[in-house]
């Protein structure tokens, strides 16, 4: 009997010893991702973004930095907590991060806007939404009841990087302000960095930007494009990036939403409840969600091209455009860094990774 009960607590040890060996292994094949994004509501692009990449089972989502942008950042920041709070994903720390663009104002918008013509989107500056940063306006969705790391995003992208050097996919969703800040405290961040994506830029597309028809100034960009001339010319391993000519062939339709609205996952139902009604036309770009769904399953993109690209901060006509050349033009290294841009995608396969991953159920701590 004796001998008997020994065989079965050493069977035991072992199937143990695996199922740990299996969930560390399952754990170290996940791709470690920091997110840096922007939200300036309940749902929208930059809410989807970030679900779909806390959703999604093969990815670890180490943290999320919050910057100004869509929204001021300490609104941006309560919604972001409240928002993880009621979709399963409270446990995710966040890091409230810059305020303010490094040199772009609200002013100098104004300023400019009497020169050259009226923006049709400004972010957080839209006069309709705009707030005093300091100010937290009431959150329809209930205040949240976690709250953000006491420490700021730039410092926290460094610390989780150095942690993981090699390992951690850079993710961006909104304006650079976090990263070019960590970049001027921690230079050799980019070599430590498994890969930088990010959603910004327009190229040949005469729509989708922010001053209506000229697509080549996108608003993360154009919201501070000191930070991103810091960071795009930065030695990044490799650079990824979603422009406005690939969002703009999408659109998150009210049969998705639909869809979705069908599954009784936190994140399914909080969508559901707060999503904001489609525009004229019923649907509405999925701009940040491209990015999140090439991380996911990189072969949602079918087509790319590799290009020179950095932005112009002449404080002028261009200020804030995106500028880009071919690879194999000669230009100067210390400015102009090859990236992967994106120009085409499945849009079914990418339709139904995006419905798949709102509609299952919060992957567990």
């Amino acid at each position: 009997m004796i001998m008997a009960t020994c065989g079965r607590m050493k069977w035991a040890t072992a199937f143990l010893a695996v199922l740990l060996l299996a969930g560390g292994s399952r754990l170290d094949a996940q791709k470690k991702v920091f997110i840096d994004q922007d939200l300036g509501g309940a749902t929208g692009t930059d809410n989807q973004s970030l679900l779909m990449l806390l959703q999604a089972p093969d990815v670890q989502v180490l943290g999320i930095g919050i910057v100004a942008g869509d929204g001021q950042v300490k609104a941006s920041t309560e919604w972001t907590l409240r928002m993880l709070e009621l979709t399963g994903h409270g446990h995710i720390p966040v890091a409230q991060g810059a305020k303010f663009p490094l040199v772009n104002s609200r002013e100098e918008t104004d300023l400019w806007e009497s020169m050259y013509g009226v923006f049709g989107y400004k972010g957080a500056w839209n006069p309709a939404r705009y707030h005093d940063p300091d100010v937290v306006p009431e959150l329809p969705i209930g205040k949240p009841t976690i709250k953000a790391i006491d420490k700021h995003a730039a410092l926290f992208l460094i610390e989780t990087i150095r942690k993981h050097p090699g390992e951690v996919i850079l993710w961006a969703g909104g304006p650079l302000t976090n990263i070019a800040l960590a970049l001027a405290l921690d230079p050799e961040l980019p070599k430590l960095t498994k890969e930088l994506v990010l959603m910004g830029a327009g190229f040949n597309v005469d729509k989708g930007g922010n001053h209506r028809v000229n697509g080549r100034r996108e608003f993360n960009w154009w919201w501070d494009p000191e930070a991103v001339r810091m960071v795009m010319s930065a030695g990044w391993k490799k650079i990824t990036i979603t422009p406005v000519d690939i969002s703009v062939k999408t659109s998150l339709s009210a049969g998705m939403m639909a869809t979705i609205a069908k599954a009784s996952s936190p994140t399914a139902q909080y969508l559901t409840k707060y999503s904001r009604p489609a525009g004229p036309a019923g649907s509405s770009y999925m701009w940040d969600e491209i990015a999140a769904a090439a991380v996911i399953d990189p072969s949602i993109i079918t087509e790319t091209r590799q290009l020179k690209v950095n932005i112009d901060i002449d404080h002028g006509a261009s200020y804030g455009q995106t500028i880009f050349v071919e690879d194999t033009v000669k230009a100067p290294e210390w400015l102009w860094k090859i990236s992967t841009v994106q120009v085409d995608l499945d849009k079914e396969k990418f339709y139904k990774l995006y419905t798949d991953l709102m509609s299952r159920p919060s992957p567990k701590k």
